[in-house]
């Protein structure tokens, strides 16, 4: 298996409108998010990159929502999210819309994650399917220049793998 660290740097979207047909899938992600933000409870709600920022969480009952990323508009914390600016066990829930696709190391930041985020704390994650249409789109050379197929595409099992290392159910 590949490392999932990697020194090659990732450009990644500021904005879904970056992304082919971007605003259909965040208001498709928001619309799948809707009830599962309607059972989340506590104080402090972290949205880790630009696309987990313009993800709408009005639905959501967590009261102080923080869009953490380098750069970008809708950011209120300017910080590298492998490196996050908060204490530990401090966050109840954790937003990474498409943030591990562009990330040059994602175990480091789901360690970073789990750090600040609360014992029975929230982590909402999303990503592209490598089993999928625009998985195999990266075996086209002309379908590469798309920002959606430059990104690292992880299967579930793999993700799955990473949180069942550091204890999340």
């Amino acid at each position: 298996m590949k490392p999932a660290r990697t020194p090659q740097t990732f450009v990644a979207p500021v904005s879904w409108n970056d992304l082919p047909k971007g605003a259909y899938y965040r208001e498709a992600l928001e619309g799948e998010l809707k009830p599962w933000f309607a059972k989340m409870y506590g104080f402090h709600l972290l949205k880790i990159g630009n696309l987990s920022a313009e993800i709408n969480a009005e639905s959501c009952a967590v009261s102080h929502q923080v869009n953490v990323s380098l750069a970008g508009e809708p950011m209120q914390v300017r910080a590298d999210p492998l490196h996050l600016p908060f204490a530990d066990k401090s966050v109840d829930a954790c937003l990474l819309a498409h943030t591990l696709s562009w990330c040059t190391d994602p175990h480091r930041l789901l360690q970073e994650v789990d750090r600040v985020l609360i014992d029975d704390g929230w982590l909402v994650m999303s990503g592209f399917n490598p089993i999928s249409l625009l998985g195999l789109a990266k075996a086209v050379p002309f379908a590469r220049r798309s920002p959606a197929v430059k990104s690292r595409m992880f299967t579930l099992m793999r993700q799955f793998d990473w949180l069942s290392l550091l204890n999340f159910e």
